[in-house]
């Protein structure tokens, strides 16, 4: 069993400000895949090079498989790296790149040739073996550096952004394929990447970062539908969550302007600590009154100013109209068109009114989500 364990870790780069990371909790579990996301900054691949001990851990622990590993060399962890840049060796074949690390450990050739075989084949470089770098494509090159790594057997591997330098259509067909070696190897994977998709299609479980602070560790799904704050929120999900500030909370009821209010649970309403809230609705969270319905229904009411068609699904932009009495914290809300006569009747300069099917509320101090306060 291989367990990654980060406990309190700390990374400072200059005492007078702020660390890099701080104070970091998170345990991996034996064979889990999770990613770690942030924005740039935020401290994700510090973390990743503090558990391959390229980088010293200030304050707390690394543990590796039940061991202490905060003060071990980088060569004595049995962890493998995958980097952003492919690292290969221009001048040796793909082979070659692959073999170098176990040659120089002393293994016998019959077994660094059967290992290089394998994982070979399981990553499709058969019939690549003896070309050189420059004879590959760069998905290719990616998969000869995930080869090097595989055919270590570590107990770790730390994959640091490794489909950043490949064009969209390959970084999807890329990352299917890692996640599906990974399934297959069962080896303990955190791999840090900046792209939140990438994080919540591969991770069995999502760490998200912001300023070296961790946010929120959760499964993909219940991250996307529970953040924990409003960061979590509005960087999780493409189009990200719609946030308001200025939810008047009224009973079991909160009030969003002059013509719409949302049902509140009651043990929501008990959590909150001042008379207003912060209000969360995802894109497709929202009922929509088209062009030519009742004028004097309920709902909030915005002109459409951009509509963003992307072939199965369309996404409108909304700018609210003045005065409505509730605030968006981005100049556009966003808002799924769920059916095809959404998609056709509706068109840039239309005013809608939308309304709320499921929200999430969040302290309006703290910025916390509701659900997690006790």
């Amino acid at each position: 069993m291989v367990e990654v364990s980060l406990q309190h870790i700390s990374r400072y780069y200059d005492s007078g400000k702020r660390p890099a990371v701080n104070r970091v909790n998170i345990d991996v579990r034996d064979g889990e895949f999770i990613t770690l996301v942030g924005p740039s900054g935020s401290g994700k691949s510090t973390c990743l090079r503090m558990i391959a001990g390229l980088e010293p851990v200030n304050e707390g622990t690394v543990m590796i498989d039940g061991v202490d590993v905060t003060e071990v060399k980088p060569r004595d962890r049995d962890v493998a790296m995958v980097f952003q840049s492919y690292a290969l060796y221009p001048n040796m074949t793909a082979r070659q790149n692959m073999a170098f690390a176990l040659e120089n450990s002393g293994m016998k050739k019959p077994e660094i040739n059967q290992r290089v075989e394998e994982a070979a084949a399981m990553l499709e470089l058969t019939d690549l073996l003896d070309k050189k770098p420059s004879q590959m494509s760069g998905g290719q090159r990616q998969r000869v550096s995930m080869g090097r790594a595989i055919v270590r057997n570590p107990k770790v591997f730390l994959m640091d952004e490794p489909l950043s330098n490949l064009d969209a259509r390959l970084r999807v067909s890329t990352r299917a394929q890692i996640a599906d070696l990974q399934r297959k190897l069962g080896v303990t994977t955190v791999y840090v990447t900046h792209d939140q998709t990438e994080a919540m299609t591969m991770g069995d479980r999502v760490a998200v970062l912001k300023d070296g602070v961790l946010q929120q560790v959760d499964e993909p799904m219940h991250l996307y539908r529970y953040p924990g704050n409003t960061f979590v929120a509005g960087f999780i999900g493409s189009p990200s969550m719609n946030l308001f500030d200025g939810g008047e909370v009224q009973d079991s009821r909160v009030v969003l302007g002059d013509l719409c209010t949302v049902e509140m649970k009651p043990e929501l309403v008990d959590r909150t600590r001042h008379p207003a809230v912060v209000v969360g609705v995802r894109p497709e969270d929202w009922k929509i009154r088209v062009p030519g319905e009742d004028s004097e229904v309920q709902g909030i009411p915005g002109q459409v100013v951009h509509i963003e068609h992307l072939g199965a699904e369309a996404f409108a932009y909304l700018k609210l109209n003045r005065g409505v009495g509730v605030t968006p914290r981005a100049e556009r809300v966003a808002v799924r068109l769920n059916q095809l006569a959404e998609m056709k009747n509706i068109e840039v300069g239309d005013t809608l009114r939308i309304t709320p099917t499921r929200c999430s509320f969040f302290d309006r101090e703290t910025e916390i989500n509701l659900e997690y306060l006790a």
